[in-house]
């Protein structure tokens, strides 16, 4: 013991300047979205393999909530999908829009790492841009909304989490017929999303579904989000406090489906021409 004691206050300053050093780091990290991409292409291969022998584990005691949530999907599936929408290949679905052309199509995905303690959380997927992934993809769960890919190396994605305060989506509540505001996280409860800009003259109770809109053009629209769970409002303010319960059971993240707008190089054409016009 005496010995310990010595040795560290004999090297004290070194180990100082490399707790300091490992905490700077850590924090750059933590909160700049370019450095976190950065960190995790660089050290993937190390991570990702670790994080399959984990999720192999795991995984095996999820089977029950697994089988449950592919269950429901499935139902809600036969319920909005034709027969036509899906594809032999179970690897990927194709969903239609009014003229029979091919509007979306989904990529099935393991998640290999996941965060839900942090105040930016993310997804680490097992497809990548050999297998079609790319930037800016909607991320789904089989319950609900789960993110958008922000990285993309060869085999593996990095996904902007729905439980993420960089988050953001456009909502809508069909029983009251609202489709404006936006979605975002508070960074408190990982099961609880924040509905903002909801005017407080709309009827807006518990209860309620909130899912995606069709504003929006990374999800497909009636996407679940959640149900409202609390409604309430501040003083003087015009609009509501609305809490959502997710959908999405982030601790139990498995498997996910990447969702393709196959349109989405038409709608980039127009904006690039829109900004030009400015």
């Amino acid at each position: 013991m005496v010995f310990l004691i010595r040795l560290i206050r004999k090297n004290l300053f070194i180990i100082v300047y490399l707790l300091l050093m490992i905490f700077s780091i850590g924090q750059v990290i933590r909160f700049n979205i370019y450095q976190q991409s950065y960190f995790f292409n660089t050290s993937s291969a190390f991570f990702n393999g670790m994080s399959r022998l984990k999720t192999s584990v795991t995984d095996y005691f999820k089977l029950a909530d697994v089988n449950k949530a592919l269950a429901e999907e499935n139902r809600l599936l036969r319920e909005s999908l034709n027969n036509n929408n899906q594809l032999p290949d179970s690897q990927q679905i194709t969903a239609r829009d009014s003229l029979g052309q091919k509007k979306y199509s989904y990529f099935t995905a393991n998640v290999v790492q996941f965060t839900t303690h942090l105040r930016n959380n993310f997804i680490t997927i097992d497809k990548g841009s050999n297998q079609g992934v790319k930037k800016d993809m909607a991320v789904l769960s089989p319950s609900g909304i789960a993110g958008i890919v922000i990285d993309v190396s060869g085999d593996f994605s990095l996904v902007l989490s729905v439980i993420n305060s960089q988050f953001k989506a456009t909502p809508m509540i069909p029983a009251a017929n609202f489709r404006d505001g936006s979605v975002s996280w508070d960074g408190q409860d990982p099961s609880v999303i924040q509905v903002n800009g909801v005017s407080r003259f709309e009827k807006i109770l518990p209860g309620m579904d909130v899912v995606t809109s069709n504003y929006s053009i990374k999800f497909p629209s009636d996407i679940s989000i959640g149900k409202i769970l609390r409604v309430s409002k501040t003083g003087g303010s015009s609009f509501y406090n609305i809490d959502v319960k997710l959908s999405t059971d982030f601790r139990k993240l498995s498997h996910v489906y990447v969702v393709n707008y196959r349109q989405n190089a038409q709608v980039d054409t127009l904006n690039r021409s829109t900004n030009r016009g400015n």
